[in-house]
């Protein structure tokens, strides 16, 4: 299976929900926190185009926000 990451920030509500969510679906996965980490919130901004996270990515797929639908979808 591919890597999946996280980029997220420490304040972010929907980061967390998404880091939740995917812990219970058993995914494993890497986070980078954009807020500590300024070339991780470069790289996640080079990848989207956007500056909000939380962002989800497979592979050469991604998801930004928190949408469970869009996420199985990938994850699958």
């Amino acid at each position: 299976m591919e890597e999946v990451t996280v980029y997220s920030s420490a304040s972010c509500p929907w980061c967390s929900k998404t880091k939740s969510y995917l812990k219970d679906k058993g995914i494993v996965f890497s986070e980078k926190n954009v807020s500590e980490d300024s070339a991780a919130a470069q790289e996640m901004i080079e990848l989207t185009g956007q500056r909000s996270v939380p962002v989800i990515k497979k592979g050469g797929q991604y998801v930004v926000g928190f949408d469970p639908e869009r996420l199985e979808n990938m994850l699958q």
